[in-house]
């Protein structure tokens, strides 16, 4: 019931955002695709049709020849990359950026095919790629990267290919800003993404925007299988043994998604945590269409998966389900049962598997296989067949022998680009498409089904307007109005960082977002100069801004400006380096950076501007004010006599009486949309001229003077409003209501009127009394603070735009409440029910109270933090850590009289994890081992011990439900436990697995493993076995020279011909690679 009550919300919710949807062009399939059997959103890649031919014939990392020159020499001509070489080419990391009309062509390459590895390879802002029939396998390195990555990329097809062992993802895709995503057509096809190893296990990011992917294989990876965003058709695809999360559905992230998810199979396998769900991580943001998926999360080594329907979606982060399928270009679709089979048959670079593939196909078939942390894990890179490229005398990448049975001519390079039987592909297109056609099921259509109809475009939103809030101006004792003008992506976020603070010392915190977590950073020392001076703590995510005033602000005395800037940046951005003087001295904090002092002065009044860091990865500059003028006292009158009025130009013209000994004059202002008094100008002389106002608003306006010694009190407020009285003047206000009436307050709510700027309120204390402006506001609502318990009021409002003002309203009455007292502090705090995910605390009612603040500080932290409010006596807070051993809570209770004091103390301790269970052994090696569980919860990392010979260590940690142990020995006999960990402690333990590392181990395993497969089995199991037996034997007794004696013997058992139960080919390579590596280790 709770499952379907969340699908049915999340439909309900999705019918109310499509109808805005009003998709504006026709579905078009009418494009030649990139080949035949190119379908989707990338089917119209053009790649290197119609130009130059690259042939790779070296294996060094870079030079002519050599595939990295093949990608990173292409210019504006399209080219095609063909391979004269085969097996394994190692490549330095290649970024390939603005480049467009590339076809890598795998299929070229003769013997075992090719496969790409050492490095990742990165397309940024590219177009038209295609990519067929070759294999990209990272492996381990001693950084994290993705095997291919994709960025801000449109037009791109990949087809028939591999991608393995990636240390952060194993193939992405995306754009580098969601808001305004950059890549769109993409296909991917037939390919296999597997095998990301730990402990960043991941499949991928196939993220923003327009992304086919059918008839692909997800298998052996953690989590990203794949993670989507954006507009994905995911069509007949296989995922296989998803250790935490298969198809992530835009996981905790704002951004839309817009999903099909059609006739796929989800497997789960040994290391699937919870194999009911397919589809996970969903939120309100992510809409889904299902139809026709399988499911099989049993793991009885069966394909036996059902439709579940909405079933496969996490009931407790479901994404939202939508009844009609998005209108995406569609790919040719079976039911998962026969595209399960096509897909294992020919997915990846299948024209001539090599072993990985092999392998991890044989583990889908059989449901076995686990994720693995190193290549060598499994057998690591497999030995490839070189071949010879055929002759091609004139290097246009169709080989002689070819072009004479197609009547072309070998020693023409130009009749590559001809196309002889004008179908729209090239010569040497026909002659790559024919290479590669054994890739595709027998029976598959070799150009896209139909299409017709609207195709799908995202509905587009309105955005409302936010109300604006008034912003308090950020001053200090020295200066006023500090502006951030942050134009990063987080830019309003990150300016809500900084502040100014008072005393500068030692000790003190360095970035406004380091207050808390693990990158606090504090000053370890400071000049004795500017200690104790007022500064400017800014925010280290303001690094990112570009902006030439990144802060502004106006000074009320003479003082130096200090600028700390990170002196790891060598190249000081302009505005700093040519403006300020360096001191040659430094600020250190404790990370430790030091920071480069430079100074400049500046005199009262002064505008100061700064710019940006200059570094996008350092630390963010900081500002120091010292007053100079400090033996100068600041005037002691205010200017009087202040007027206003709005000139001809449309402009307001302030005049004031000069104040003797002034040397600069300080403008405050505030309008009726920003009520705010801000410093917002500075004059010499005892006038100024506004110029930044907007017809149809009221401006009140105040003045200081300023010496060298600082600011004198502000004069009185001269209230200036301007208007067209050539322009009609907005409607008056209608709907005027009264939806909250207190003892102290009164709220006013009405309908907004066409064209006005702001409102006005008046106020009478009878209907037809002396209506008195009490304040304004430029939204259609206002809140009366100003009011007496037990008082009647009556209230009028006006509009105001370009043209003036309106009449006045309607009157409403209203009559405030009699008067209140505040609250009782809160009192009976207490504990409710206690987890690892969330805190329960409960307290008395308080009489009085209209609401309750409660407040936490985590164990380790100085302050009390406001966290939330409620109106029930009660509350849950479910953002907590386990990072943490326990929260301290206090609660306050509010009324309008105001707010209690903070109620006494309630500690709650963290509690220790569930014990993990179901420790099993996934994998053993010769010298390592690995372990599964399945997580109860509440673990920042599970300690992994292991006991042998009586002793018990502790071998390492995890984070995630699997974990490697690579410093056992062979022929040890250990046993296993683990448990779980968070702030508070270790958990119980768990069950205990025993494992003897090994080869001899290795092959017991194997063989039990293709006897329940049916793969070994019979006499041949039987007398494998015995033999196996005589070498564990002899291994026992120390008889080196016996055991590789009956290793031999078993080796060649395996390859004795036999017509009943033969061995298998997979079992027997797999078999036969482990016991050829006991021989070799026992001779060495």
């Amino acid at each position: 019931m709770k499952r379907f009550l969340a699908v049915f919300l999340c439909f309900v919710l999705c019918v109310s955002l499509f109808p805005l949807a009003a998709p504006s062009v026709k579905a078009d399939y009418s494009s030649l695709p990139a080949f035949p059997g190119a379908e989707g959103f990338g089917y119209a890649a053009v790649g290197g049709r119609g130009g130059e031919v690259y042939h790779v014939t070296s294996y060094e990392l870079t030079g002519p020849g050599t595939f990295h020159d093949a990608l990173t020499t292409a210019g504006e001509t399209p080219r095609t990359i063909v391979f004269d070489i085969s097996g394994e080419i190692t490549i330095p990391k290649i970024v390939v950026k603005g480049k467009s009309n590339i076809t890598i062509a795998g299929q070229t390459a003769s013997g075992d095919g090719v496969t790409i590895r050492g490095n990742n390879i990165r397309f940024i802002d590219c177009n038209d790629i295609v990519i067929r029939y070759v294999r990209f396998r990272m492996g381990k390195l001693s950084f994290n990267d993705d095997s291919m990555y994709f960025e801000d990329c449109q037009n791109v097809i990949i087809d028939h290919s591999s991608f393995s062992w990636g240390t952060d993802e194993v193939l992405s895709i995306k754009s580098k800003d969601y808001d305004n995503p950059k890549s769109k057509n993409i296909t991917v096809q037939w390919s296999m993404i597997s095998e990301g190893l730990l402990t960043h296990s991941m499949g991928g990011l196939i993220e923003m925007n327009t992304i086919s992917m059918h008839h692909n294989l997800y298998a052996h990876n953690n989590d990203r299988n794949p993670k989507t965003k954006g507009q994905i058709d995911f069509v007949n695809n296989i995922v296989y043994n998803w250790g935490g999360f298969p198809y992530v559905a835009g996981g905790e992230s704002g951004t839309k998604g817009y999903g099909n998810v059609v006739g796929n199979y989800f497997v789960a396998g040994k290391n699937s945590a919870d194999p009911e769900y397919a589809i996970v991580r969903g939120n309100e943001n992510y809409s889904v269409y299902i139809d026709n998926n399988r499911i099989d999360s049993n793991k009885n080594g069966i394909l036996d998966g059902n439709d579940t329907g909405t079933g496969l979606i996490e009931a407790e982060k479901p994404s939202v389900v939508v009844e009609e399928r998005f209108e995406y270009p569609p790919v040719h679709t079976q039911d998962p049962e026969v595209a399960y089979k096509h897909v294992l048959n020919h997915v990846g670079a299948s024209l001539v598997r090599d072993a990985v593939d092999k392998r991890v196909i044989h583990d889908v078939r059989n449901q076995t296989g686990v994720i693995i942390g190193d290549e060598n894990d499994v057998g690591g890179f497999p030995l490839l067949k070189k071949g010879k490229a055929p002759l091609d005398s004139d290097r246009d990448g169709m080989p002689d022998h070819w072009e004479l049975a197609k009547g072309f001519n070998p020693a023409d390079p130009e009749d590559r680009n001809g196309d002889a039987n004008n179908n729209g592909y090239t010569n040497l297109e026909e002659y790559l498409n024919e290479l590669a056609a054994p890739g595709f099921p027998a029976d598959y259509p070799a150009t896209p089904p139909s299409w017709s109809g609207q195709p799908f475009e995202p509905p587009v939103e309105p955005k409302p307007e936010p109300t604006p809030e008034p912003v308090e101006s950020m001053d200090g004792e020295w200066v006023r109005n500090v502006v951030i003008n942050d134009n990063s992506s987080n830019g309003t976020k990150n300016a809500s960082l900084w502040s100014v603070e008072k005393d500068l010392q030692i000790g003190d915190y360095v970035a406004g977002d380091r207050l808390t977590g693990s990158k606090v950073y504090r000053f370890a020392s400071i000049p004795d100069e500017i200690k104790g001076m007022e500064w400017i703590r800014s925010a280290t995510v303001s690094r990112s801004s570009t902006s030439p005033d990144l802060i502004s602000f106006y000074l009320a005395a003479d003082a130096d400006v200090y600028v700390a800037h990170d002196a790891r940046i060598a190249d000081k951005p302009e505005w700093l380096a040519s403006s300020y003087e360096d001191t040659g001295k430094l600020i250190t904090d404790d990370q430790p950076v030091e920071y480069n002092l430079y100074k400049k002065h500046y005199a009262a009044g002064s505008f100061v501007v700064m710019g940006a860091n200059n570094s996008t990865s350092k630390m963010n500059y900081f500002a120091i004010v010292k007053p100079t003028g400090t033996e100068k006292v600041p005037l002691e009158n205010s200017p009087s006599e202040l007027t206003g009025k709005v000139i001809e130009d449309g402009a307001i013209s302030l005049k004031w009486t000069p104040e003797t000994g002034a040397d600069r004059y300080l403008i405050y202002r505030s309008s009726s949309v920003d009520p705010v008094f801000k410093a917002i100008a500075s004059s010499k002389t005892a006038e100024f001229k506004d110029t930044e106002v907007e017809k149809g608003a009221a401006y009140k306006y105040r003045v200081s003077a300023l010496n060298a010694g600082g600011e004198s009190p502000k004069s009185d407020v001269v209230e200036v409003f301007t208007f067209d009285s050539t322009q009609p003047r907005p409607n008056v206000p209608s709907g005027l209501s009264v939806p909250a009436t207190k003892s102290l307050s009164v709220t006013l709510e009405w309908a907004p009127a066409e064209n006005a700027i702001s409102y006005t309120v008046y106020r009478a204390a009878e209907q037809n009394g002396n209506y008195t402006k009490i304040g304004s506001t430029s939204t259609a609502e206002y809140v009366d603070r100003n009011v007496t318990p037990s008082t009647t009021y009556y209230y009028k409002v006006t509009a105001t735009g370009i043209g003036g003002e309106s009449g006045k309203s309607e009157s409403i009455k209203t009559t405030t409440n009699h008067p209140v007292i505040l609250p009782e502090m809160p009192a009976g705090l207490s504990a409710g029910k206690i987890s690892t995910s969330a805190f329960e605390i409960k307290w008395d009612s308080a009489d009085n109270a209209e609401s309750y603040t409660i407040y936490r500080k985590a164990d380790g932290d100085s302050d009390f933090t406001r966290i939330d409010r409620t109106t029930a006596p009660h509350y849950i807070d479910d953002s907590i850590s386990v990072s943490k051993t326990g929260y301290t809570y206090r609660v306050s209770a509010e009324n309008e009289m105001g707010e209690t004091e903070q109620s006494k103390e309630l500690r709650i301790k963290m509690p220790v994890p569930q014990a993990p269970s179901d420790l099993k052994v996934g994998l053993v090696g010769e010298s390592f081992v690995g372990l599964i569980w399945k997580s109860n919860g509440g673990e920042n990392q599970v300690n992994i011990y292991r006991e042998a010979n009586g002793k018990v260590e502790n071998v390492g940690y995890a984070k995630v439900n699997t974990f490697y142990d690579r410093t056992a020995e062979p022929g040890v006999e250990y046993t296993y436990y683990i448990k779980a960990m968070n702030a508070s402690g270790e958990s119980e333990m768990s069950n205990s697995v025993i494992v003897t590392p090994g080869f001899v181990t290795v092959l017991e395993n194997y063989m039990e493993q293709f006897q329940k497969t049916g793969e070994l089995s019979g006499p041949a199991f039987a007398q494998l076995s015995a033999t196996l037996n005589q070498v564990k034997h002899h291994m026992n007794k120390g008889s080196k020279k016996q055991a590789i004696t009956f290793m031999e013997k078993y080796a060649d058992q395996l390859h004795s011909k036999t017509d009943q139960h033969p061995i298998q080919s997979e079992a027997k390579w797999i078999l036969s690679h482990y016991a050829q590596l006991f021989i070799q280790k026992m001779k060495s």
